[in-house]
């Protein structure tokens, strides 16, 4: 039961957040899609690059 509550904060938290930079940025939820889709990209480009 402690499992389930923790994730439903973090989810909470997270959703929160991304609310947050989208009213500072301006950003629609379809271009922080596409932003966090970017970032994964990068990420994985360089965890491969250099393990």
């Amino acid at each position: 039961m402690g499992k389930f509550l923790m994730m439903n904060k973090l989810k909470a938290w997270h959703i929160d957040l991304i609310e947050k930079v989208q009213k500072h940025t301006g950003l629609s939820n379809y271009q922080i899609i596409w932003l966090s889709f970017v970032e994964g990209l990068i990420i994985g480009f360089f965890i491969g690059y250099f393990i």
